[in-house]
Parts: C-alpha cells; sequence; structure tokens
C-alpha cells in the first residue's frame, strides 16, 4: 500500500519522488514503521547522504514524511525513523480554487477531501464541499 501510495504522489521533482519511493519500500505496514539508517536508503537511492537529507528536507517540509530522530540505547546515534503520512496525495487535481498551493508549489488533499497546506511549520487542513 505505501510503494502504491508513493507512485501516485504528484508534484514533487523526480530525485526527491525517488526517495520517497524508496521509504515506502521499508514501509511495515503492520508496524507503521519505516527505519532504514541514512546511509542504506542513500545507497538505495543512489545519491549521497547530503543529497538525500536535501530531499528528505523536501519531503518533510511537503507534509508527506516527518523523521523521528532516534538513539541507538548507549548514549549515540540510531537510525532515523521515518512516518509516512499515507493520506495525503500530492499534484495539481489537489490544488484549491483559489489557485493557491504549499511549498514547492505542492498541495495536499486526503481521502475525504480536505485539503493540506504546511505553512510555518503547521499543517492547517480546511474542508472543502
Amino acid at each position: 500500500m505505501a510503494l502504491i501510495w508513493a507512485a501516485n504522489v504528484k508534484g514533487l521533482k523526480p530525485a526527491a519522488k525517488i526517495v520517497l519511493i524508496q521509504l515506502a519500500d521499508f514501509h511495515n505496514k503492520e508496524t507503521g514503521q519505516c527505519n532504514p539508517s541514512a546511509q542504506r536508503l542513500a545507497d538505495e537511492c543512489e545519491m549521497g547522504r547530503a543529497t538525500l537529507f536535501r530531499h528528505m528536507t523536501t519531503l518533510e517540509e511537503s507534509g508527506l514524511v516527518t523523521r523521528h530522530a532516534r538513539g541507538d540505547g548507549d548514549g549515540g546515534r540510531g537510525s532515523n525513523q521515518y512516518e509516512l503520512h499515507l493520506d495525503l496525495t500530492l499534484g495539481p487535481s489537489a490544488r484549491p480554487k483559489d489557485g493557491s498551493s504549499g511549498p514547492n508549489g505542492v498541495v495536499s488533499q486526503n481521502e475525504t477531501g480536505e485539503t493540506s497546506q504546511k505553512s510555518g511549520g503547521k499543517v492547517s487542513r480546511v474542508r472543502r464541499g
């Protein structure tokens, strides 16, 4: 389900979409967890870590992904855990009638018809009738 969702997301640059699809491939539908290491994800996407993090920032700002830092249990850093917001889809068909859009020209719309725009770190939901 996560792979289908990621493949159907519209409005992203190709490299950011590759990162989203690779993240979705690591998604565990039973636990909801998605926690590949940054190096593993960069390797799977065939890009450097700095490039990966730049595209992850785009996905986070678009409201598609939330990144949660985790420790390794010994006071060090463990791999991040990623939360995919599978209830959101993106693309031109989800643009509000007033023509406004979210960051990077991307607007989110979930299955209930609510439109989400991320502004100043907050997601606002507007019910369209």
